[in-house]
């Protein structure tokens, strides 16, 4: 990773952070050359396990506690049970499928499956997801800095925000405003980092991002045990409603959930650089980084819902009004590292998939390929169309990208909002309807068929998803805009 390659050999932009690279969807120019070789770094099963559940947990987790107070305790309990089971599926699904079709990116499963349509769909979905992701991470961002900085500099707070003096500096201003804070971070940090063409460095420091959540997870336990005595644990709508019965918001809450689970689209990058690269192999480290995965978003999830109850905020550490709490200030602390770090992994593939849906007949074996010397080229002229090799198109897309996230982000300031609708609308189409779509399409050999794995299991998944997709997305936007004329009548 990050080394520098030998003459005349190309280096990948994304490092196992992102799509590697796509074949060419033009069928047209389906005999021109291959794509260049990329040499990956592999990886032996406990790199593979560690990469694959840090491509599943991510700032998703940190909504679940809310979920939970939006769709009831119980049952979302049993959907993020069922979530990690089709999860494991559609994972080793989409990893067997290509082993049989000799594909090696999702896209282009899809587009084994359903021709060039079925590419531009899934990257359609990546980019919609990958958008959102960015604005629910600069979200939390915008929830996290302005009480850290108060923390910190020990200001005095008025209903969980700093208040500051007549004559404070103007920098302190910024970053003791929610959206002043937002739009500073993207400008002086987001943007220098988004405007690289390569992330290397970046996915050297990606894997930090679950020992972060980890300790937040312990961080929240600790505080639900240490504070039990103080804790209600059943609010005025009794017990059955806190624990049992199913509330109102439950499809919405499903689109979290998918939020948190999707990593189809990583993979393959993750089966790539197995050692021993085999569909066999790659379920039993896929059956333990699952498993990792749902503990650690019940943890992160059940103490953080028995602390607020119905009270749950979208993001976790807003319900924290303590300032002199230093475990939560720790936890703020890795929360926004996490998401500035992680932010501009998920802006490359957001910007990629852009580019091949405004200009998909591009080679896009050669979107994202950096040449020694760090030059990109293109075969072909720059006007006419939209040249993905154009420094002025790089940088007018990465700074309409950037600004329509903060902007998104500055409008609706829930988490939720955002995780519920990019997830039932983005995360459910990736991670339950088209692998399903994809398998029962393309079927696999006779002599490895079964009926309930190859048959009953993707219709259970494909009807599943299809009814979260449609009605968790209308219910979101419902509930989005119900907020929304609530509080501008």
């Amino acid at each position: 990773m990050g080394r520098k390659s030998r003459k005349g050999q190309s280096q990948p932009i994304l490092h196992g952070t992102a799509v590697l690279y796509a074949a060419e969807i033009d069928d047209d120019n389906m005999g021109g050359p291959p794509p260049p070789e990329v040499a990956h770094q592999a990886s032996g099963t406990w790199g593979v396990a560690m990469n694959l559940t840090n491509s599943i947990v991510g700032a998703g987790v940190i909504a679940i506690p809310h979920a939970m107070a939006d769709g009831g305790f119980a049952p979302v309990l049993g959907l993020l049970l069922l979530g990690a089971a089709l999860t494991m599926y559609s994972m080793n699904v989409i990893v067997r499928l290509g082993d049989v079709y000799n594909v090696d990116t999702y896209e282009n499963l899809a587009k084994a499956a359903f021709g060039p349509r079925g590419y531009l769909v899934v990257c359609f979905f990546q980019f919609t997801f990958s958008f959102g992701a960015n604005c629910s991470y600069l979200t939390v961002v915008g929830d996290t800095v302005p009480p850290l900085i108060g923390h910190v500099l020990h200001l005095p707070f008025q209903h969980g925000h700093p208040v500051l003096s007549a004559s404070a500096p103007t920098w302190l201003r910024v970053m003791t405003d929610r959206d002043l804070s937002v739009m500073a971070i993207a400008l002086l940090l987001l943007l220098p980092l988004c405007l690289q063409r390569d992330f290397a460095s970046l996915a050297k420091c990606s894997g930090l991002s679950i020992i972060g959540m980890v300790v937040c997870a312990g961080c929240l336990l600790y505080k639900c045990i240490s504070e039990a005595d103080r804790l209600p644990f059943v609010d005025d709508s009794g017990v059955f409603y806190d624990y049992v019965a199913v509330h109102r918001k439950i499809f919405p809450a499903i689109g979290t959930i998918a939020f948190a689970y999707v990593c189809q689209h990583q993979t393959y990058l993750v089966y790539n650089t197995m050692l021993d690269k085999s569909p066999a192999h790659f379920r039993r480290v896929a059956k333990w980084s699952v498993g990792a995965s749902f503990l650690l978003i019940v943890l992160f999830g059940v103490p953080g819902y028995l602390m607020f109850l119905k009270h749950t905020r979208s993001d976790i550490f807003v319900n924290f009004t303590d300032t002199s709490d230093h475990v939560i200030q720790v936890c703020r602390v890795i929360t926004v590292l996490s998401m500035v770090l992680t932010y501009p992994q998920e802006f490359m593939v957001a910007r990629y998939t852009l580019q091949i849906l405004l200009d998909h007949k591009e080679d896009a074996a050669r979107l994202f390929v950096e040449q020694e010397k760090g030059q990109v080229v293109s075969n072909r002229p720059c006007h006419a169309r939209i040249a993905a090799f154009s420094l002025r198109w790089h940088v007018f897309f990465t700074m309409s990208l950037l600004a329509a996230t903060v902007l998104i982000a500055l409008i609706d300031p829930h988490l939720g909002d955002i995780t519920s609708l990019t997830g039932s609308f983005s995360a459910v189409a990736l991670a339950f309807v088209l692998p399903a779509a994809c398998h029962l399409k393309l079927g696999v050999p006779s002599e490895s068929y079964s009926r309930w794995h190859d048959c009953a299991v993707p219709w259970l998944a494909l009807a599943f998803g299809a009814v979260a997709f449609v009605v968790s997305t209308t219910t979101s936007i419902i509930d989005i805009l119900q907020e929304t004329s609530e509080v501008n009548p």
